[in-house]
């Protein structure tokens, strides 16, 4: 898998999280249905998180995988 595709499903699925969540949020502080203006916040916070957490995610993974291939190759410490 490439990094743009990791990190648009990272970010599809915080978007699918998020935007629940702030409506739900929205509605039980204020006690009626709030306004699809909510849902906007949510994806956008989605669209945030997705992208610096997928991105973040992924090139911890990377260099966790070079520094074991380092490892590897040199015997350890």
């Amino acid at each position: 898998m490439k990094k743009p595709m990791f990190v648009f499903l990272v970010t599809a699925a915080a978007i699918v999280i998020a935007a629940p969540a702030a409506w739900v949020a929205a509605w039980l502080v204020g006690g009626k249905t709030p306004s699809p203006l909510v849902l906007g916040v949510g994806v956008v916070a989605g669209l945030i998180a997705g992208t610096m957490g997928g991105s973040r995610v992924w090139d911890d993974r990377r260099a966790i995988r070079e520094r074991i291939a380092e490892e590897r190759e040199g015997g350890g410490l």
